[in-house]
């Protein structure tokens, strides 16, 4: 009766200890700012044996924004990429291409919750294809619409597990704070633009740190008064050599108009009724699902295509503190009034090492096809294979 009694106690706090567990997505704090920015190039030259030197060489930068407050949330994304090559024949030219990409999204919540909002959006795009002379005649769309929904980010709690994690194991702190005082950490850590803005660039830390230290001791967790100098460092090389990538949950759906001011072929101006869809989910502490879709009707009848859909999943699991698997599946469709519709499926999977002074090195196993001939696609008929091996420069 004794042992039953026991394995029924045992078995209540179990449940109850993992009902209770901390997860990522507990942290609903709407205000807050999210920045990454990436660059990245490679260069091949060759000589000897050949008529010319050859070379080729690759650069490319995205980054994005994020910022979120309960009156609304803005997005922008953007990528310029370049590529240059000449062949080992005598005679070959000198070829180059270019790519510039922006997108924004601005969210007016009508509530000041995770319902119903407005929103406006604007895309900007500018080419060069390699195969041309001159770049081609610049894209620009904007749309506004309704929508419902809200994505938090919720980086801020990823990066407090990562810093408790290395005080506990340095035994700086004695144990992992209660969920109420993570949440409280992780508000802090959010707010690092704040303190920077109050307190400048190079004072900012010390007031930062402190407020961590208030929170930690607190909740009776310290080991002694202090964080001390070996605890404040260990946090300090978290925060800049250490990658914790963003942690997003919930999802929103937009729906409305869009108007092409601008198109490539220079003449293409079309309305359009669009719908995007957005989801993001953790799985645990270590790893991250994104998901977003858009469907894009033209709604001229003297258009060639008839609809557009885009597509992009991607999961990211970090092995470690300085090595991350990355995923990524993209899905492009255009559906064309006459000829053939065009599908390109592009799938990448790779690892990222994080290296000291804001270098990675990854390497990235990518495959991609495209089935139908229409417009300026053309079909592949097998998978494209490519393997990129290169370093990266972390600017955020």
């Amino acid at each position: 009766m004794n042992k039953k009694i026991l394995f029924s106690t045992v078995t209540v706090a179990i449940l109850s200890t993992s009902a209770s567990a901390l997860k990522i997505e507990d942290y609903k704090i709407i205000e807050g700012t999210y920045q990454d920015a990436y660059l990245n190039g490679s260069l091949t030259v060759e000589g000897g044996n050949q008529d010319q030197t050859s070379y080729s060489s690759h650069v490319d930068a995205k980054g994005r924004v994020i910022q979120n407050s309960a009156p609304f949330s803005w997005q922008a994304n953007g990528i310029v990429s370049g590529d240059w090559s000449r062949g080992a024949n005598d005679g070959d030219k000198s070829l180059k291409s270019y790519n510039a990409s922006v997108t924004t999204r601005f969210d007016k919540y009508l509530y000041n919750d995770d319902t119903w909002f407005y929103y406006g959006s604007g895309d900007l795009g500018y080419r060069k294809q390699v195969t041309s002379d001159d770049a081609d005649d610049p894209y620009l769309k904007i749309g506004a619409g309704m929508g419902y929904g809200r994505m938090y980010d919720a980086t801020a709690l990823a990066k407090a597990l990562r810093v408790v994690e290395d005080l506990v194991k340095y035994k700086i702190i004695t144990n992992t704070p209660s969920d109420s005082a993570m949440i409280e950490l992780a508000r802090i850590i959010d707010l690092e633009d704040e303190y920077r803005s109050k307190y400048g660039a190079r004072e900012y830390k010390k007031y930062w740190y402190e407020d961590m230290e208030k929170i930690l001791k607190k909740s009776g967790v310290l080991q002694k008064e202090s964080l001390g100098a070996f605890g404040i460092v260990r946090i300090n090389e978290i925060f800049s050599y250490e990658k914790i990538g963003g942690r997003f949950h919930g999802w929103k759906v937009r729906g409305g108009l869009g108007r092409i001011l601008s198109n490539y072929d220079g003449k293409s101006e079309n309305t359009t009724a669009d719908i995007e869809f957005e989801y993001g989910k953790p799985y645990g502490y270590s790893s991250q699902f994104t998901e977003r879709a858009l469907f894009s009707k033209i709604l001229e009848n003297d258009s060639a295509i008839n609809f557009q859909f885009n597509n992009k999943m991607t999961y990211t699991y970090e092995l470690s503190d300085k090595i991350d698997w990355d995923n990524s599946w993209i899905l492009s469709h255009d559906n064309y009034d006459k000829g053939d519709d065009v599908t390109t499926n592009t799938l990448s999977t790779g690892f990222n090492y994080y290296l000291p002074n804001e270098l990675v090195f990854n390497i990235t196993l990518s495959l991609s096809k495209t089935d139908g001939t229409n417009g300026q696609s053309v079909e592949t008929p097998d998978w494209d294979t490519k393997l990129y091996t290169g370093l990266t420069y972390r600017l955020r």
